[in-house]
């Protein structure tokens, strides 16, 4: 029984980094637990319903958080396995080279990392290519230096947006394409699974194309353990209040 309760690897929260951590190691042997406090987002139409998504708030959490002075706030966090990501707008930038460094803001110091952003270049490559991500790398005055392109084009913006964009060109400024995380395919609309619908900040996506941490990290951490054949088998499990695992 003892050995049955043993993990070589506990990773708390399923979200952006447990995510992550659990695809990354679902292939090394490792008896892994995946701890998350939440269930599964329900599929269902409720996904793309502003109404229950913004006003009723149906996913958020229900929990009371408290300011510094002990007043009740809601913190509009959401706890489900792939955490905030399965509501995130699918933006995915990365820390400029500044970041790393220390900063004045007008509260303080933010103090600078014990690691530079070229420490870190490898890896946001590798996750740009896990989650998909979409962009046109030189675009951003602010961008900083990266090893390889992005895996996939940038996302044409919707005619409005495109407008704008060129607007700001001709004023002199740089606009540039956002670096989005979805299974858009514009070549071929038949074999994309994202649909441009116009709920995707805010909303989980009701057709998996959003690049979230469970579609991205656990679901396939979880099918690599099980589909693992030869070698160790690696054993990736998830705990949440209403199942016993």
């Amino acid at each position: 029984m003892e050995s049955q309760n043993h993990y070589d690897v506990v990773i708390i929260g399923t979200g952006a980094g447990g995510g992550t951590l659990a695809y990354r190691l679902a292939p090394s042997g490792k008896k892994i637990l995946l701890v998350e406090r939440g269930g599964c987002v329900p599929r269902e139409k409720d996904n793309w319903n502003s109404r229950a998504v913004n006003v009723e708030g149906k996913y958020n959490t229900k929990e009371v958080w408290h300011d510094k002075d002990g007043a009740p706030l809601h913190p509009h966090t959401n706890y489900n396995v792939g955490g905030n990501t399965k509501f995130y707008g699918a933006a995915l930038f990365r820390l400029r080279r500044e970041d790393f460094g220390e900063i004045k803001h007008y509260d303080g110091i933010s103090p600078s990392w014990p690691i530079s952003y070229e420490d870190l270049e490898p890896y946001y490559l590798e996750a740009e290519t896990l989650y998909q991500v979409h962009g046109r790398r030189g675009e951003g005055p602010t961008e900083p230096p990266a090893s390889g392109p992005y895996p996939h084009p940038a996302i044409s913006h919707e005619p409005r947006m495109q407008q704008l964009s060129d607007d700001f060109a001709r004023l002199g400024l740089s606009p540039f394409h956002v670096p989005l995380g979805i299974q858009l395919n514009e070549k071929n609309s038949h074999a994309s699974k994202c649909i441009r619908c116009k709920t995707c900040d805010g909303f989980p996506c009701l057709v998996y194309a959003k690049s979230d941490a469970q579609m991205f990290g656990v679901a396939p951490a979880v099918f690599i353990a099980t589909c693992w054949v030869s070698g160790s088998l690696t054993r990736v499990r998830t705990m949440t209040p209403n199942r016993n695992t």
